[in-house]
């Protein structure tokens, strides 16, 4: 076996490297393969009952820079191809930008991702890229997004600027795909709540700091909120994606004291679908450093809350976040990630994950990733995908 992942990953470092030469690139070529096998435990609720997905997961990045880094072009793109899912092979640009830096001024223009965020089970605060529900229930994978980025940088922090003149839609399973809601989603046909449709121009700003043991970050959004309504169409045989504007104030801390590490994120948003209402995540993570040759374990806990209580439709709104993080610190970087969400409404476990890795040698790495859905809250969208527990094993070449 690891002859034959090592002739391979010569042919891949070739094939790259020969790329390279042959256009004459001045860059730097790299990129990532994956081969991945994600298994249903279940049939699904909607006769959409096949149980395997193999795909293959494409991400080539080419580089370059000049002026000893000071200006970088990156072009990054996407590419899965699923056995199961139709929707779910699909192409996307991540990465497409100029970034250029001119004393205390840095601007970036392009299609690139920017997150915002420091808990872990939830990420409030993040409203700059569109999510890619196709690539994980979690919402951690994030569509490319045009913008315009001015950062200022100062004793006082980072003052940012944000322009982002074109819209992204959300991705969806389709009708054959798993972790779908009970009527497929229209993705051809979305409804927007503005005139300028997806070419509104969105905008943010946000400042950046850090003194001693915090960080902290307070933020402004204005735009076409990320997170669509879905609503059945007048045949209710589709549910059709319908977007409008809101405003997000927001807010982020992160303290670090000795093997604690304290997080929140808080935000107020008040949109054309909801009225004003407020939501955080608080929670903590201590770390038992070199607790067994040189192993790390970390606890975390956090808890989340949403001021429209049932109507948030996520399920998360009086919710406590449990899980333990462990790092081998071993040559080849085993770890784990595993936890759970308990709903404080029913008293029982909403859903639990497992996230692992470890690389093979210098080019191969597998990572494992598992999800159970236990008792979510009735009418959320994690009780309706109840059915769509999965195990997925992944094997990733980088060049």
């Amino acid at each position: 076996m690891k002859k034959l992942l090592g002739f391979f990953g010569g042919v891949m470092s070739l094939f790259a490297s020969s790329m390279v030469s042959a256009m004459d690139l001045p860059g730097e070529f790299s990129g990532e393969l994956s081969f991945e096998v994600r298994n249903y435990l279940g049939k699904g609720a909607y006769g959409n009952n096949e149980k395997e997905d193999l795909s293959i997961v494409l991400q080539p990045e080419y580089v370059v820079a000049w002026e000893e880094g000071r200006k970088v072009v990156s072009f990054e793109p996407f590419m899965r191809f699923s056995s199961l899912d139709d929707k779910r092979s699909h192409g996307d640009i991540r990465e497409l930008s100029f970034v250029g830096s001119w004393d205390l001024f840095e601007l970036r223009v392009g299609i690139s991702k920017v997150f915002w965020g420091v808990t872990e089970s939830q990420h409030l605060v993040d409203v700059i890229n569109q999510t890619d529900l196709v690539e994980s229930p979690d919402g951690e994978d994030k569509l490319g997004q045009p913008m315009i980025n001015l950062v200022y940088v100062s004793d006082y922090g980072n003052f940012e600027c944000f322009l982002l003149p074109y819209f992204r839609e959300r991705t969806f399973s389709g009708i054959d795909g798993r972790l779908r809601t009970n009527l497929t989603v229209d993705q051809d046909h979305p409804v927007y709540l503005h005139g300028d449709e997806e070419r509104h121009m969105d905008y943010a700003i946000r400042w950046s700091h850090y003194q001693g043991g915090f960080d902290w970050a307070l933020s402004y959004f204005e735009g076409t909120n990320r997170e669509p309504e879905l609503k059945a169409n007048s045949r209710a045989t589709m549910l059709v994606p319908t977007y409008y504007k809101s405003k997000q104030a927001s807010a982020e801390l992160q303290y670090v004291f000795g093997d604690w590490l304290l997080k929140a994120e808080g935000i107020s948003r008040n949109s054309a679908l909801n009225e004003s209402y407020w939501a955080s995540v608080l929670g903590f993570e201590y770390t038992f450093t070199n607790y067994h040759k040189g192993m790390d374990i970390g606890l975390l806990y956090e808890y989340l809350y949403d001021e429209r209580g049932e109507k948030s439709g996520s399920g998360l709104n009086d919710a406590s976040f449990v899980g333990t993080r462990i790092a081998l610190n071993d040559e080849k970087s085993l770890q784990f990630l595993l936890g759970g969400i308990f709903d404080h409404q029913n008293g029982k476990a909403s859903n639990a994950f497992l996230e692992s890795s470890r690389r093979i040698d210098e080019n191969w790495k597998w990572s494992l990733e598992g999800v159970l859905f236990a008792n979510p809250s009735t009418g959320s969208f994690l009780d309706l995908v109840k059915r769509d527990d999965y195990l997925q094993a992944r094997v990733s070449y980088f060049w």
